[in-house]
């Protein structure tokens, strides 16, 4: 195999598909035969031609027809022109293949001319869809492409998606760098909620999977294809600087053809790839460059070689990886060049510049917005400049530049961002020298160096570039966190192997087919890691060095040899007559044919321009029997110098941490510690819950637990006890554990020396009287530390103890700010005094669950964060464990434990903790403070960033939804027992209660200021840690955080609910916004506190299913009870009147819904209520609440409800429903269509105010004349409760039936909708249409809505 690449082409004929094929090979040829061997049988005969063919070609004969049907239109074409182009004729001609740009040739017009014709024709290609499943099932897979030979489209354009240009086929100078660029352009732009079109034809790529982007078109990219595909998509703009070169090719000409393109200017791409337009550019800014020439003729370029001197670079304008250019460095050289060179780019000027020598070069990829820079990468070529930078080695971050060189790289890069006001991605290349730099190449797109420094680097430059060119926010210069000894480098993979006869010679021409990067500690062991990758066999001995300049000879061989006593032999290259006079022991060639060299770095003396005299140098018969007999070569001499000066450094070349990468940020602590592991059943003999502590403690990072002394009503008080804790963990724990005991009445005094050198604390407890605390103190061995949880009066009595005893007291899970100053009071006299909270206590608060006294308040909560100097350590504690069972959930010796990673990571994430903070809570205090060894071999690693749904052990409820954090791995004593959710424990956990390790530190660390905590703290926002940035992304935190979220959008709090008018387009969208936080919590948790303790009551007047249910249901869901009452029932029948039973409710509950048959009956019911109402429908006047809801599943099954057409059907004089949706219809971009009869027509009030509104409005009696344009047809009931008589009602009741014959006629994406109930207005048959009959979901909508309206008024 020799290829490098493969293009795809689909079609609907042979000659229109093969035609597409040719064209998206690159090459010369626009995509006719008739360049090829066919014009060797113009003039013949068809009978002959096709004989004459299948002999030359050997190819098949039904192919050879095809070929000549091509050949033969392409000639009747030739005898046509603009003018008299027969109309069928241009027809044939599209369906069989033939371009615009084809088609001008033939007729000697242009391409825009042919495209305009056409269009006047009304010829334009149809989308087409790929049927991947041969038509058994409706395909859907996203593969589309372009043939004239249909009559309709596959596909309907609403998306308007952002089209991203692919890179086309893979070729030397173009490979998968480019692909990577457009693919993560790609999944950005998905990220952020908006459609994507994809424009490739190489199947090779990721891009052209199906599921990459919404829409995919295997299509050229061209100029006419483009502009086809950005009409019929309706497309909101063209990205086109993540492909490469060949998208920028077009760049102009669409710009000039009215497309949006994203990012740069097309105009300042021309401007960057012009060389004189962008010589000019520097040179008004101030930017040196090389000195350079245009090409016109070839006595001016003479002129100019002679001028500057040798060698000089030859290169022609848009041009990708230096094809066509070369460096020259003799006027011979130059006049065997240029003939080349001119075919090359006829359109564009070709330029001559100094080619600097024993210059380095250096890579400069930046993303800037507005001309400014927000990010930038510098990277450093191995060789010298004259490589091209796709062969070049290249290191990140830069390992041998001056600082000053860097800054002037900085400064010039800057000014030409601002001068060709650059957004988005941009590459320039430098070269320096002496300490002068000077541009050499700017281009206006991404590079193929950007995914070698996103990698390397951790920051995504093509995600940032994509969004500073959508104008979205991003942050600029974002923080590395690089490690200080980290370097990456790309080394390039050559295939020199595949093609026979080829040069092995790096220059300005790009030649390599693929690339490899690896990570190291330094640039030695980076290389030799990417080396070995390329398949590059390092050599142990047997180096052969055939150099051929003495520049090279000078810095290679001087003194390195000797230095390092590396024994020579030397060996001859005679010419072809002298090879039998020559000793096999002496011969390179018999060397190399025998694979006794390890390592061949031949230097040619120079890189001369490749003529064909180049081919019988005995320098490159060397390198080819080296790469034919698969012997690693080296033609550089900084490549050679860099692999010598790295094998002898001798690296291990190990794999570590560096050699992996994450999308995520990771972080590894030492073994972290559990201080308050909480065993509901500790003193039980046989409990289960003290294995499960452990196990929990190891899944959530703790490799040891300090297990609490006390569990739910049983505690550790004596050996009895004791035994039975260690009998029922013993073999089974999976982390280290320890004991301690509980203070008493009954043991004070009681302990003998060998229970106390058994347990690692004392515990006393807040409820233990003076005396007994005071007997204890005078017992307790003095290193041993005490612990209590005594609150306000109680810890100062012990801390006062502490310190006439002079002990060390920890106090744990402090939960208000009193016994917070006492701690902090006693720290700044030096006292012995250590604290932990609850991880708990510090992202929940007491109001997030009222009824519950276990967790602080908001104020108690604002202070700890305050004063979290003060917190020695981070605890689990019993908190976890007693919310949930005071909650009613489930509960287990999991409670808590795996959340707290999560948690203090996500904290870390919003900027409210360090990883040093956690390490220091979480490790190194809890080790000074308890004596804890520490333990050989031990870390967690945790990933840092990834948000993810927070996911807990099944017998523990958890109030965490989403955090940003998570345990990866632990590894203990060098063994893995967790991984990603798994655990692989073999129950190695021990008994370390009586270990005490006396560590140097203190756990207190230096006092603190005497400051005191005020009193009065002002509450914060309910804000938990596991809802960062509330303004923008949705909430995924506890149900009971929906809470604060709703409090941001107080418009409706505490009001009636009463008109559509109420609601202004805004309020919509924020009702929609939590509708939307309501049905997410819901699916995640079934129902939410946040209206517990509220009543709601419900009146109705009327019969109703959905609407009583809905709200009953709405209510029930937020935590909240109902009260029901109907008419039936109540006094209504003794003849109470109905503001009499608004009051009456009014002193029951906390709202009110209402419906009554009598029009303002919900008005009225407001006069008299001191709550709120909400009308649920007050006869044929309103119905807000189902209103809103309509509205809302528009929106969620079509995306949005602008630019829609809207059919209402049936009784629009009757119906409420209709009456509000209009109202509301009329802030939104849309056009409505009135279809009834005329007693039911819509009433003249409701179609003014639509008009008035700037609605355009159709009145119809038919459906058939407006239901191929309508996506939204809402149908409504003839209700007969409305009809003063039967036979009234029976005269319309049939007007309208929606069933499968309607529906055909209709767009395939037209949704149904009813607000129900239904009588036969809609088939039961069209119910299994899931995709049209929304009505039923529309109803689970509605109770989204209705939580979300009750929770904004009520909460």
């Amino acid at each position: 195999m020799k290829s490098v690449g493969e293009v795809m082409s689909i079609g609907r004929t042979f000659e229109e598909t093969i035609q597409k094929a040719i064209r998206r090979l690159m090459i010369s040829s626009l995509g006719s035969p008739r360049q090829a061997y066919l014009r060797h049988l113009d003039g013949f005969p068809p009978r002959i031609q096709r004989r004459q063919g299948l002999q030359m070609t050997n190819i098949d004969k039904w192919f050879l027809h095809k070929l000549y049907n091509i050949f033969k239109l392409e000639k009747a074409l030739s005898t046509c022109n603009v003018s008299n182009m027969p109309i069928d004729l241009l027809r044939q001609a599209k369906q069989y293949g033939f371009s615009d740009r084809q088609l001008a040739i033939c007729i000697g017009s242009n391409e825009l001319a042919v495209r305009r014709l056409r269009q006047e024709a009304s010829i334009s290609p149809f989308v087409k869809q790929i049927d991947t499943v041969a038509a058994e099932f409706p395909a859907y897979t996203n593969y589309l492409y372009m043939t004239y030979n249909a009559v309709e489209h596959d596909i309907n354009f609403t998306d308007r998606g952002v089209i991203v240009l692919g890179s086309g086929v893979y070729r030397i100078g173009s490979s998968v760098e480019f692909d990577w660029c457009a693919v993560r352009a790609i999944r950005t732009l998905r990220d952020q909620g908006l459609p994507t079109v994809m424009v490739n034809y190489n199947p090779e790529t990721v891009s052209t999977d199906y599921d990459e982007a919404d829409r995919l078109y295997f299509e050229n990219i061209s100029l006419e294809t483009i502009l086809d595909i950005y009409d019929v998509e309706s497309s909101r703009g063209v990205i086109l600087s993540m492909g490469g070169q060949t998208p920028n090719n077009i760049s102009l000409p669409l710009y000039r053809q009215n497309v949006k393109i994203y990012g740069t200017s097309p105009e300042m791409i021309d401007m960057a790839e012009n060389r004189y337009k962008f010589s000019r550019l520097l040179d008004e800014i101030g930017v040196d460059q090389p000195l350079w020439k245009e090409l016109t003729s070839f006595e001016a370029a003479t002129e100019f070689c002679d001028k500057v001197g040798y060698p000089v670079l030859v290169r022609p304008s848009y041009v990708l990886s230096g094809a066509a250019m070369n460096v020259v460095s003799t006027s011979d050289d130059l006049s065997n060049y240029l003939t080349q060179a001119a075919e090359v780019s006829r359109d564009h000027p070709v330029v001559i510049s100094k080619y600097i020598e024993q210059a380095k070069e250096i890579e400069m990829d930046a993303i800037a917005k507005d001309g400014k820079m927000v990010m930038h990468y510098i990277s450093e070529h191995v060789e010298n400049a004259g490589v091209h930078s796709g062969d070049a080695t290249l290191i990140h971050p830069p390992q041998d530049l001056d600082p000053q060189t860097v800054k002037q790289i900085e400064e010039a890069t800057a000014k030409i961002g601002n001068a060709l006001n650059v957004t988005g991605p941009f590459n320039i290349q430098f070269i320096a020298k002496n300490n002068e730099i000077k541009v050499i190449e700017c281009n206006l797109r991404a590079a193929r160096s950007f995914p070698f420094v996103s990698k390397v680097t951790g920051v995504d430059a093509i995600e940032m570039a994509t969004k500073v060119m959508l104008d979205i926010p991003v942050e600029s210069y974002p923080d590395l966190g690089l490690p200080v000894n980290y370097v990456g480098v790309k080394v390039p993979q050559f295939s020199f192997s595949r093609l026979s006869g080829a040069d092995p010679v790096l220059g300005v021409e790009m030649a390599s087919t693929g690339e490899v990067a690896c990570f190291g500690h330094d640039k030695y062991e980076a290389y030799l890691k990417a080396l070995i990758s390329t398949g590059i066999i390092l050599p142990k001995k047997n180096i052969l060095f055939s150099i051929g300049s003495y520049r090279e000879k000078l810095e290679l061989l001087p003194g390195f040899l000797t230095e390092h006593n590396v024994p020579c032999k030397y060996l001859e290259t005679l010419g072809e007559d002298s090879r039998d006079k020559q000793k096999s022991e002496y011969s390179l060639t018999q060397h190399l044919a025998n694979n006794l060299i390890d390592m061949y770095i031949n230097l040619p003396s120079k890189n001369h321009y490749r003529r064909p005299a180049s081919y019988t140098s005995k320098g490159y018969h060397t390198r080819r029997m080296a790469v034919d007999f698969a012997i690693p070569l080296i033609t550089n001499v900084k490549n050679a110098k860099m692999l010598a000066e790295a094998l002898i450094r001798r690296l291990p070349l190990d794999v570590s941490t560096l050699d992996s990468k994450s999308s995520h940020r990771t972080h590894t602590f030492p073994g972290l510690v559990n201080i308050g592991a909480f065993v509901p059943s500790l003193a039980l003999a046989g409990n289960k819950d003290l294995a499960a502590t452990t196990e929990a403690s190891i899944s959530a990072g703790f490799t040891t637990a300090l297990i609490l002394p006390f569990g739910d009503k049983n505690s550790i008080v004596d050996r009895q006890t004791l035994e039975h804790a260690r009998s029922s963990v013993t073999g089974t724990a999976s982390c280290n554990y320890s004991f301690s005991i509980t203070a008493t009445d009954a043991n004070a005094g009681t302990f003998d020396e060998e229970l106390q050198a058994e347990v690692k604390s004392l515990f006393v407890p807040a409820s233990t009287s003076l005396a007994v605390v005071a007997s204890h103190f005078s017992s307790w061995p003095s290193d041993k530390v005490i612990v209590t949880d005594a609150k306000g009066s109680e810890l100062a009595s012990i801390l006062l103890l502490a310190s006439l005893h002079n002990r060390s007291v920890h106090i744990t899970d402090v939960r208000t700010t009193d016994d917070l100053l006492l701690i902090s009071l006693s720290k700044a006299k030096h006292l012995r005094v250590t604290c932990d909270v609850s991880v708990f206590s510090l992202f929940f608060t007491a109001e997030e669950y009222p009824g519950v006294n276990i967790l602080p308040s908001a104020a108690v909560h604002q202070a700890l964060w305050q004063k979290l100097d003060v917190i020695d350590a981070f605890s689990v504690g019993s908190v976890p464990y007693r919310l949930a069972s005071a909650l009613k959930k489930a509960a287990s010796p999991w409670s808590g434990v795996e959340e707290t990673l999560p948690l203090l990571l996500t904290a870390v994430m919003d900027g409210r903790l360090t990883l040093d903070d956690i390490r220091l809570r979480l490790h190194d205090n809890p080790v000074l403070i308890f004596g804890i060894p520490d333990q050989f071999q031990t870390s967690v690693e945790v990933v840092i960033g990834r948000k993810a749904r927070f996911s807990g052990h099944a017998s523990a409820w958890s109030p965490v939804q989403q955090t940003s954090g998570a345990v990866h791995r632990v590894v203990v004593h060098g063994q893995t027992v967790f991984l990603d959710g798994s655990l692989f424990s073999t129950h190695g956990g021990r008994d370390i209660s009586g270990m005490l390790v006396a560590h140097p530190a203190s756990a207190t660390g230096p006092p603190p200021k005497e400051t005191e905590v005020p009193a009065h703290v002002p509450p914060m926002p309910l804000a938990n840690a596991v809802l960062a940035q509330q303004t923008v992304q949705p909430q995924y935190g506890p149900a009971s955080q929906v809470l604060s979220h709703i409090q941001l959008h107080p418009a409706f709090h505490r009001r009636h609910i009463l008109s559509v008018k109420q609601f202004s387009q805004r309020d919509m969208y924020d009702l929609f916004s939590i509708a939307n936080e309501m049905r997410l919590q819901v699916e995640r948790n079934g129902s939410l506190d946040i209206l517990k303790g509220k009543v709601l009551c419900s009146v109705f007047y009327e019969p109703s299913t959905r609407t009583s249910s809905s709200f009953d249901a709405a209510m029930k869901r937020c935590g909240g009870q109902v009260v029901q009452v109907t008419a039936d029932t109540s006094s209504v029948v003794k003849g109470e009147t109905l503001p009499d039973t608004i009051r009456t409710l009014a002193c029951y509950g906390d709202a009110i819904v209402i419906r009554h048959p009598q029009v303002g009956s919900a008005q009225e019911a407001a006069k008299y209520s001191p709550i709120p109402v909400i009308n649920a429908g007050d006869g044929i006047g309103e119905h807000p609440t189902q209103a809103l809801l309509d509205i809302y599943t528009i929106r969620s099954e079509l995306g949005t409800v602008n630019g829609r057409t809207i059919t209402l059907l049936g009784d629009l004089k009757n119906g409420r429903t209709v009456h509000s949706l209009v109202t509301l219809l009329c802030l939104y971009s849309v056009r409505l269509n009135f279809v009834a009869p005329a007693a039911l027509a819509m009433p003249a009030s409701v179609v003014s105010a639509a008009r008035k509104a700037g609605i355009p409005v159709t009145i119809c009696e038919s459906l058939d004349e407006v239901l191929a344009d309508t996506d939204v047809l809402y149908v409504t009931r003839v209700q007969k409760e409305r009809f003063s008589n039967e036979t009234e009602w029976l005269q319309v009741k049939d007007a309208y039936r929606v069933d499968h014959a309607v529906l055909s006629r209709a767009k395939e994406e037209m949704i149904v909708m009813h607000p129900l109930p239904r009588v036969n207005e809609i088939d039961p048959e069209v119910d299994y249409d899931s995709r049209r009959a929304v009505y039923f979901r529309q109803m689970r909508y509605g109770l989204f809505i209705r939580m979300a309206l009750l929770a904004s008024v009520m909460a």
